[in-house]
C-alpha cells in the first residue's frame, strides 16, 4: 500500500508538473502523509482509510472544500494547495495541501489546542451551511465494519452486536446539542501543525461538516487521555465563556466516538494487520464487554 501511495503521489506531481519528486514519507497510518521536496507541498494519499470507504474520493473532495472554506473566513487552517483536488491516480485519490515544514516533533498544549479549536469554532460557527450534517456518525461507522465483514475479518455475530450499538448510540444523541457549527470532526491535538510564525493550524478534515459543537468537545476532552482533556475543555471554556461540559453531557458523544474509532480500527486492521489487528481486536473485546448482555 505505502509504494502505491509512493507512486500515486509521484505521478501527481507528474501530471501537475512539479517534476521528478522523491517524495518524504512523514507519516504512515491511515492515510499515507509525503512531502514533496521542492514543491512547498504536501501529499495526503487515502491508502488503509480509503480502502474501507465506499467512496473515498467524495471524503477527500469535502476535506478540501472545508479547507477553502476556513482559508477564506480567516480560520486556522492548513491551507490547501492551489491545485488540491482531489486527484485520482494509481487507483488512489490524493490531496495536496501547504508544507509547513518540520515542527521538531512538538505537540500543542491543552491550553493551544483549545484556543484553536475555539477560534474554529467562533470564525466558522455560520460558514457551510450546505454542508452534510454529522456525515462520520453514519458512513465512517457502518462502512468499515461492512467492509472488514466482506474480507472475512469480523465475523457475523460480532458484525451484528456492533452494528446495534450503532443504531443505539445514533439514537443516544437524537436532538441533543446546544449549538450547530463546523465541526472539524476529529478535533485533537494530532492534528495540529505549527507554521513557521508559531501559529497551530487544523489538518486532516476529511470528517469536517456541520453538527453540534460538543461532538468536537467530546474528542477534545478525551484525547490523548483523560487528565490532558480535561485540561484542554478547561481552556476551551475560559476562552468561549462556556461552562466546562460534564462528563454526564459528553457521554453520549463519546459512545458514539468509541465506536467510530473501533470501527476505523478494524476497517485499517484488514489492509495494515501488522500495525492495527491487535489494537482492532483490543478496542472490540473492550467494547463488546461494555454491551448489555455481553
Amino acid at each position: 500500500m505505502r509504494e502505491s501511495g509512493l507512486r500515486a503521489a509521484t505521478a501527481v506531481a507528474w501530471e501537475l508538473g512539479l517534476g521528478r519528486v522523491m517524495p518524504e514519507v512523514l507519516s504512515d497510518r491511515g492515510s499515507l502523509m509525503l512531502r514533496l521536496p521542492g514543491t512547498g507541498l504536501v501529499a495526503r494519499v487515502s491508502t488503509h482509510t480509503g480502502a474501507q470507504r465506499v467512496d473515498p474520493g467524495w471524503w477527500l473532495t469535502q476535506e478540501v472544500t472545508v479547507g477553502r472554506l476556513a482559508q477564506e473566513a480567516g480560520a486556522p487552517v492548513v491551507p490547501p494547495a492551489e491545485r488540491a483536488g482531489p486527484h485520482h491516480v494509481e487507483g488512489l485519490w490524493v490531496s495536496l495541501w501547504t508544507d509547513l515544514g518540520d515542527s521538531g516533533g512538538v505537540r500543542a498544549t491543552p491550553a493551544e489546542s483549545a484556543a484553536a479549536l475555539a477560534q474554529w469554532h467562533h470564525i466558522l460557527a455560520d460558514v457551510g451551511q450546505d454542508l452534510p450534517v454529522m456525515s462520520f456518525a453514519h458512513q465512517l461507522i457502518a462502512e468499515p465494519l461492512a467492509y472488514a465483514a466482506r474480507r472475512g475479518h469480523l465475523d457475523q455475530r460480532t458484525h451484528a452486536a456492533l452494528t446495534r450499538e450503532h443504531q443505539e448510540a445514533l439514537a443516544g444523541v437524537e436532538g441533543l446539542g446546544t449549538r450547530q457549527v463546523l465541526l472539524h470532526g476529529d478535533a485533537h491535538r494530532g492534528n495540529l501543525l505549527r507554521d513557521r510564525d508559531g501559529q497551530w493550524l487544523w489538518s486532516d478534515l476529511e470528517e469536517a461538516c456541520r453538527g453540534p459543537v460538543e461532538w468536537d468537545l467530546a474528542v477534545l476532552g478525551s484525547t490523548p487521555d483523560e487528565e490532558t482533556g480535561r485540561a484542554a475543555l478547561s481552556a476551551y471554556a475560559q476562552v468561549s465563556g462556556r461552562a466546562v461540559p460534564t462528563q454526564e453531557e459528553l457521554a453520549p458523544w463519546l459512545r458514539l466516538r468509541t465506536l467510530e474509532g473501533t470501527a476505523w480500527l478494524i476497517g485499517c486492521a484488514v489492509t495494515f494487520p501488522e500495525r492495527y489487528a491487535d489494537p482492532a481486536r483490543h478496542a472490540v473485546e473492550e467494547l463488546i464487554r461494555g454491551l448489555p448482555g455481553a
